[in-house]
């Protein structure tokens, strides 16, 4: 276990030439983990992370949750989620990272959040394909590949072509729901409050502070949330320091106070009032009824 916080890696961490992409990164599984061993290690990303599994087996554990891995599974994360892998050595598939300048390249109205994957109100992280869809998926994946080694002078637009192929077809495949057309504008301020509250919760600022960010009453952005997430301002931003405080808990040797300071509360009983309110049981508590499961 680190004793230090978590590492957050960037796609820069794994350019292995200078023909790769800087804002996206395709390899097999077996590619990705020679060339990365540090990958199986607890770590957060800041880019978005799909895994397609074609063989093997395992644990994928994201986030303090334990997802079975086989062939078909299929793997979605968001920047700031941290995971850990235990994967039989022969396991191979497909990762792709990329962020969200890659994502909105030429297309700036596209919205991540409307895929059912990246979805906060539903988010699902892990699904299991058909042997079908994932020959389908295989195919496609293999193609990206080729694309990436490639010199292509349209090669950025063609692999964003690809990404928006592989993220769609596999919204068609898990999300049978359509998204009412009223729900689009709602849905742009959630990404805005989500990366509001990732780059400031650690602050404490008030649901005020995020409500003038964006232009709004706080009364209105409660109604935004409620409606869309059905949680409030204030509860989003709680569930954001209480994962960040499990994360520490788990992954690293900080004492409880030391854990209290680095999430700026003023003092460790405020800590853990805080944390018991939210989760039933003392900071302490968590750490060793949790420390077990993932080891």
């Amino acid at each position: 276990m680190s004793k230090n916080k978590l590492p957050v890696l960037t796609i820069k961490n794994f350019r292995a030439s200078q023909n790769s992409q800087p804002d996206f990164y395709i390899r097999t599984f077996q590619q990705h983990k020679a060339e990365h061993p540090f990958v199986m290690e607890p770590h957060s990303h800041d880019f978005y992370l799909l895994m397609i599994v074609t063989k093997g087996g395992g644990t994928h554990t994201i986030d303090l949750t334990k997802y079975e891995v086989k062939p078909g599974s299929v793997f979605f994360m968001s920047p700031s989620e941290v995971h850990s892998w235990k994967l039989d050595s022969n396991t191979d598939g497909y990762i792709l990272f990329f962020n969200t300048q890659f994502y909105l390249m030429d297309f700036k109205a596209r919205n991540l959040f409307d895929l059912p994957f990246f979805n906060h109100s539903n988010k699902k992280r892990s699904e299991v394909l058909t042997m079908d869809h994932l020959l389908d998926f295989t195919t496609i994946m293999e193609n990206i590949l080729k694309e990436s080694a490639s010199r292509s002078i349209h090669q950025n637009r063609i692999l964003r072509s690809y990404l928006d192929i592989v993220l769609l077809k596999l919204a068609v495949v898990f999300d049978t729901k359509e998204k009412k057309e009223t729900e689009r504008p709602i849905t742009v301020i959630i990404p805005k409050l989500e990366a509001l509250i990732e780059q400031c919760f650690i602050q404490h600022y008030p649901v005020s502070f995020y409500a003038s960010k964006l232009n709004l009453s706080v009364q209105q952005l409660n109604s935004i949330t409620k409606n869309y997430l059905n949680k409030t301002v204030i509860e989003m931003i709680h569930e954001r320091m209480i994962a960040e405080a499990k994360r520490l808990l788990v992954y690293s040797t900080f004492t409880v106070t030391e854990i209290a300071y680095q999430l700026n509360f003023s003092d460790n009983s405020y800590f853990n009032r805080f944390f018991k309110k939210e989760e039933s049981v003392t900071p302490e508590q968590f750490r060793k009824r949790l420390i077990n499961t993932i080891d």
